[in-house]
């Protein structure tokens, strides 16, 4: 029977077969195998800061086909805010008349429910495009921007009251958007006015992962959604009819292929494959130069 150093002089062999007992055990690494090992690791290694470095940054950019940063063009019209079923309007009314104002505007008694829940000064728009003020009963707003409805407000107000001054606010103008971005989650807009850049700025941008030439938008109008794709590697989307956001409008970032890469079973393993490789590697390197 071989002894344990019985293959000191094989080139193939570095760590020597021990035999217990109960149950013979060999254990014999090649020097191949060691360095096969180590080639597989350094190959990975490679392979990731290669694709790292290959990778353009062009696909990064917003508005990349823009040739100077200080070229202009024409902007996007601002399409105002249409009324829809479910928008809380405040209208705010004033006149001479100190009790007659009050009449139109009972919450201004109470500033802490005003400033605390600004919603509860509000004329939610019901299901056939209605709200009801006081004196004036039902007025419909359904499809009208502000400006239009403080003009039939007005006209109503002028049947019985002089000099009125009309202002109309949307309350709940609320934008979301999901998928791709640092932040994701919905957002209220003090004003009447939002870009599709300024909903990402919201969200915290865009992560590097992230799709940037098909970010879809979710538009619903007159109970019927929408979807739209929008390129943020065009500058044409600055000049889109759909750059300027609606209420309730979603934005939708899908992530790129690297994302899912990232995700996936196999990539968050690798770390500790490749660990284990590295231990063993240790090891062996360790046990056969003990033996030399």
């Amino acid at each position: 029977m071989l002894t344990p150093w019985a293959y000191r002089n094989i080139e193939e062999v570095s760590l020597d077969c021990t035999i217990y007992p109960i149950m013979p055990i060999c254990l014999c690494v090649s020097k191949k195998i060691l360095m096969k090992f180590s080639s597989l690791i350094l190959f990975i290694l490679l392979l990731d800061v290669s694709f790292s470095s290959c990778v353009s940054t062009k696909n990064f950019v917003y508005f990349n086909d823009i040739q100077k940063s200080n070229g202009g063009d024409s902007a996007a019209n601002v399409h105002p805010i249409l009324i829809q079923p479910g928008d809380i309007l405040q209208v705010t009314i004033s006149t001479i008349d100190r009790e007659v104002s009050l009449l139109f505007n009972p919450n201004t008694i109470n500033n802490t429910t005003a400033v605390n829940n600004p919603i509860a000064q509000g004329y939610l728009v019901d299901n056939e495009g209605n709200i009801e003020l006081p004196l004036i009963g039902k007025v419909n707003v359904n499809r009208k921007t502000t400006s239009q409805i403080n003009e039939i407000i007005k006209t109503e107000l002028n049947k019985s009251i002089k000099n009125a001054f009309v202002a109309t606010r949307l309350l709940n103008f609320k934008i979301s958007v999901l998928g791709d971005v640092a932040r994701p989650g919905s957002f209220n807009i003090p004003n009447e006015k939002v870009s599709l850049l300024d909903a990402l700025s919201l969200a915290g941008d865009l992560n590097i992962t992230a799709v940037r030439d098909d970010v879809m938008l979710i538009r619903e109008v007159e109970g019927k959604k929408k979807y739209i794709s929008l390129n943020l590697n065009d500058s044409k989307t600055l000049t889109s009819p759909y750059y300027y956001l609606a209420n309730n409008d979603v934005i939708y970032v899908k992530p790129g292929e690297s994302r899912v890469f990232a995700n996936s079973r196999g990539f968050q393993l690798l770390p500790a494959i490749l660990g284990a490789l590295s231990l063993i590697t240790v090891i062996i390197t360790t046990v056969i130069r003990g033996h030399n």
